[in-house]
């Protein structure tokens, strides 16, 4: 049987928590793009606002379009003659700041780890 290598508890379970808080991250995101579109296609059924009417009609100058960051839906029409925005949906900055942070951060511990541990 073979003995473990001295450590190697501690690198598995430092490389287990920040893999952890990065797939946090990672989830938090795709949650957070999800819902902006589950709630856009939500508005698109029964449409209220003239932007959605227009777009729902198969007008040309009505789009929908939807951006990460700030992750948010927006429907752009032009109504007589003036271009007009209106957000549908979005996430809070806060949230989406949040998820980012622990990605990255916990991404990079995972390449820390790795590469400290390689390096004994």
């Amino acid at each position: 049987m073979a003995r473990p290598v001295e450590g190697s508890t501690r690198r598995a379970l430092a490389i287990l928590v920040t893999s952890g808080v990065a797939l946090a991250g990672i989830v938090t995101l795709v949650v957070a793009w999800i819902t902006i579109g589950v709630t856009t296609l939500d508005a698109g059924r029964a449409p209220t606002e003239p932007c959605l009417v227009a777009y729902a009609a198969g007008t040309d100058d009505a789009a929908v379009h939807y951006t990460a960051f700030p992750p948010q839906s927006v429907c752009t029409s032009t109504v007589d003659g003036t271009a007009r925005e209106v957000v549908v949906a979005s996430s809070a900055p806060a949230v989406v700041a949040a998820g980012l942070t622990a990605a990255a951060l916990g991404g990079a511990g995972v390449v820390t780890v790795g590469v400290l541990g390689r390096r004994r």
